[in-house]
């Protein structure tokens, strides 16, 4: 059974569902401040696991709040806030 604890009701609402779970809003601030790499947003917010980061950043992007970005020549891996 889907979760839905705010309902329908109005546009703030529907994006609570979204930005609900816990560290999504700490690593949409980092983003916003300009942090893109893994490590970076990793320290930056504190006690967030990387386990746990990896996987809010992953639920992010099939979300379209973010974007991943790899560098071919590098292998680098940058996020983008959309």
């Amino acid at each position: 059974m889907t979760r839905r604890p705010y309902g329908l009701v109005c546009r703030i609402s529907h994006a609570c569902e979204f930005l609900e779970p816990r560290w999504t809003i700490q690593i949409l601030t980092e983003l916003w401040n300009g942090s893109t790499r893994f490590n970076d947003i990793r320290k930056r917010v504190g006690n967030v696991s990387s386990a746990l980061l990896s996987r809010r950043l992953k639920d992010m992007e099939a979300l379209g709040l973010v974007e991943r970005v790899e560098d071919g020549a590098t292998g680098a891996i940058c996020y983008f806030r959309t």
